[in-house]
């Protein structure tokens, strides 16, 4: 069995469907893709994909993540600086509402891995580092 990072999770699958979010929420309220994709730092091609479901699968945002999803929008819109720093936001919000570990255990069951990882809650609680000091 390949160990699944939490971080790689993340990158693969997190993130990806973050932007892709954005960058239709950003379409939605009228911008047009070329204007989103110069915001993003991203092609044309990228929103033009997301939009027809090409690029990254956004299914686990709940009615919690996607109203901050949209003040993030707008903040964004109103100054386009805050990117990246939105993207963050978004992302420790997901990963605090257990969304990797729920993503985690959707790749288990689609590879036949048991899939009881709790990486993130163990190194949020300072286990991990308690554990590391009693082996010492």
């Amino acid at each position: 069995m390949k160990l699944i990072f939490p971080q790689e999770i993340e990158v693969w699958y997190v993130l990806p469907a973050i932007r892709k979010k954005i960058a239709l929420k950003m379409v939605e309220t009228g911008l047009q893709q070329k204007e989103v994709a110069a915001i993003m730092g991203i092609t044309p091609a990228a929103v033009c994909q997301y939009k027809s479901e090409k690029r990254a699968k956004d299914d686990f945002f709940d009615q919690e993540l996607e109203t901050e999803l949209k003040k993030s929008v707008q903040r964004i819109i109103k100054n386009n600086e805050v990117l990246a720093e939105e993207i963050i936001r978004l992302n420790n919000l997901a990963k605090n509402k257990g969304t990797i570990c729920k993503i985690y255990k959707e790749i288990c069951a689609l590879k036949g891995m048991k899939g009881n990882c709790a990486y993130c809650k163990k190194t949020q609680e300072g286990k991990i580092s308690k554990i590391r000091k009693e082996e010492k």
